[in-house]
């Protein structure tokens, strides 16, 4: 299974993790950054704090294993 997550820099120096579960397997870094940018002016922390900013981006890639 693969995860974007998506770190935000916040005006309180605190960040904002949001994570979107099966991205495309060529996304790239301008075509994220890109999304981010349109998403940024409607997101606000738990504690009311404006996110100013994407910090990084990384695709998180996971795998299950069955145990018999």
């Amino acid at each position: 299974m693969k995860n974007l997550a998506l770190v935000f820099k916040t005006n309180s120096k605190s960040t904002m993790t949001i994570t979107l579960a099966n991205p495309r397997d060529n996304v790239t870094l301008d075509e994220v950054k890109a999304a981010a940018a349109k998403m940024i002016p409607v997101l606000v922390t738990s504690a009311g704090a404006d996110v100013t900013g994407l910090e990084k981006a990384t695709v998180i890639t996971t795998s299950e294993e069955e145990l018999a």
